[in-house]
């Protein structure tokens, strides 16, 4: 059974390949839940990677799910720890969620778990959203262009399968590749339309990338210049 999250949000952490377990770690040192690990790709050029001083672009993106109420703190600790608030460290933000599983808030919204009157800080008034690009692969460097043309940066890439029944195929009238991959952009909120409009031109159904866009907001940001 699902029930309403407005109590919960979901913590995105992206960062060199490596940090992530160290952020585990930390998040389980402070009795933080529900911790997952995906592995990526960064999609910066090497003049970028130059300029942050990195020399791989592979990227731990780690999930995790906490009370609202713990999210200022929980950000400011993530952001002092693995020094985010330096070029090239990683970056970390939130996505409201607006349901979830029912045993979730049982565990996370315990006495326990919450944090009253805490400090309101490091919220970015919804100036960013997220982007995700889900499309064939062999196609990132055609998403990144037109995020790039649009004003975006970087962006971090995963890889992904598409599941499903065969008959889905036949509503959009082609064949749809099983290997995806899905590009996550955060952008500022006033280029968000910008950025979707030319992937959608560049990657959109009819292209050779099939691919879908859309947009989710960010209400917490860290690791990211204004």
């Amino acid at each position: 059974m699902n029930v309403n999250a407005d109590r919960i949000k979901l913590i995105v952490t992206i960062t060199r390949r490596g940090e992530g377990s160290k952020m585990v770690d930390y998040y389980k040192r402070n009795k933080l839940h529900y911790d997952f690990i995906c592995l990526g790709m960064g999609t910066a050029t090497s003049e970028i990677l130059d300029y942050l001083g990195l020399e791989e672009t592979e990227k731990d993106v780690v999930l995790t799910m906490e009370p609202k109420s713990k999210i200022p703190s929980v950000l400011k600790g993530i952001t002092n720890h693995f020094q985010l608030d330096k070029p090239g460290k990683g970056i970390v933000f939130t996505i409201p969620l607006s349901s979830v599983s029912a045993r979730v808030p049982q565990i996370l919204c315990k006495p326990e778990n919450l944090v009253e009157n805490e400090e309101t800080v490091m919220e970015n008034d919804k100036k960013f959203e997220l982007i995700l690009t889900i499309l064939n692969r062999g196609n990132v460097d055609i998403v990144m262009d037109a995020a790039k043309s649009a004003g975006a940066t970087g962006g971090t890439l995963l890889h992904a399968r598409r599941v499903g029944f065969e008959d889905v195929e036949n509503i959009f009238g082609f064949t749809i590749q099983p290997e995806k991959e899905i590009v996550m952009i955060v952008v500022k909120k006033e280029i968000k339309d910008d950025v979707l409009r030319a992937l959608y031109k560049k990657v959109g159904l009819e292209t050779p990338g099939q691919g879908i866009a859309f947009s989710l907001p960010v209400t917490d940001v860290a690791g990211i210049k204004d």
